[in-house]
């Protein structure tokens, strides 16, 4: 656990009219992910970094498959259709899903031509690792064949590496989510693991994504925030007014992405020296829900009141 510290006061003014004070309890082993609605100052679904593995696109055209990224999880293909013949993932190449949210950059990547029609099915065994716990501990491995997409139902088959536990099951898509879960606890679990799509903006928690040392990339577990694929945006405010002053005539809406982690994780940093967290309160983002309402926001604080991290707060407004 990171050191603990005690909490900086905030905010050190009094809050004016129609700002308000948010704040996500991701725990303080960073087990939970919490899913908020800025229009109501409310986290309207928390789950946890073990409730799901796989999550399977929904929506009419919808085939991406993503990893559960709050587990370093990583996934290759074999290249061959061979399910006994895959025993250990030695020498299949694994990689990670974007954390920017391009579903062109996942790591199951494309397990089907949806351009032919009928669609083709590679039906390609992928190798599947599932991650770390909160601990560090490595979950192992399952061998998977993502087999087809028929009627709005995904079929999936998998089982351990050995062989062991080989289930197929069927995942129906379902209406007003951005996905469906998979777990593969008790013979394949379907986990409704997302608020009905309208009701929320963002999602505290953590993720994968990857950094840089001396210009090289590393994949790295974070904390931070994701906006609601299915159309939130947001940038950072890069002038000179200060979370007070600024206000709807400084928002540039050319600026606004739906890159999902372009909020992120760097509102904070970690000082090796003091061996605590610092938040950059001078660091503003504009964000721009589903419904096109404007906000403006910024952190606070990365601590609870015993000194724990894992607890953001943060300060924001509509604006427009």
């Amino acid at each position: 656990m990171d050191k603990v510290k005690e909490e900086d006061p905030y905010p050190t003014y009094p809050i004016p009219e129609g700002i308000k004070i948010g704040s996500a309890d991701l725990g303080s082993d960073y087990s939970n992910r919490v899913y908020y609605k800025l229009s109501s100052n409310q986290a309207v679904k928390t789950i946890t970094t073990s409730d799901y593995d796989l999550a399977f696109e929904n929506g009419e055209q919808g085939w991406h498959i993503l990893l559960n990224s709050s587990r370093f999880m990583q996934a290759g293909s074999s290249e061959t259709k061979d399910f006994e013949s895959i025993t250990s993932p030695s020498g299949i190449p694994l990689t990670f899903d974007s954390s920017g949210g391009d579903l062109d950059s996942t790591a199951v990547g494309n397990w089907a031509d949806f351009s032919s029609n009928p669609p083709l099915y590679y039906k390609e065994v992928y190798a599947i690792d599932l991650g770390l716990d909160q601990q560090g501990n490595p979950l192992g491995f399952k061998k998977t064949v993502f087999e087809e997409l028929v009627d709005n139902i995904y079929s999936v088959r998998f089982a351990n590496m050995d062989g062991s536990s080989d289930f197929t099951v069927q995942v129906p898509k379902v209406d007003d989510r951005n996905f469906i879960g998979l777990s593969f606890e008790n013979e394949g679990t379907l986990i409704d693991f997302e608020p009905p799509i309208q009701d929320w903006d963002i999602l505290f928690g953590q993720y994968t994504t990857m950094l840089f040392a001396e210009g090289e990339p590393y994949p790295y577990l974070v904390r931070g925030v994701l906006l609601n694929t299915a159309g939130t945006e947001a940038y950072l405010y890069g002038g000179e007014k200060d979370f007070l002053e600024v206000d709807i005539e400084d928002v540039e809406n050319g600026q606004f992405t739906p890159q999902q982690d372009v909020i992120g994780h760097e509102w904070k940093y970690y000082n090796l020296e003091e061996g605590v967290y610092t938040v950059n309160t001078n660091q503003v983002y504009f964000i721009k829900s589903l419904d096109g309402s404007i906000y403006k926001l910024h952190f606070l604080s990365y601590y609870n009141s015993n000194g724990e991290t894992g607890y953001p707060k943060f300060e924001f407004k509509k604006i427009g």
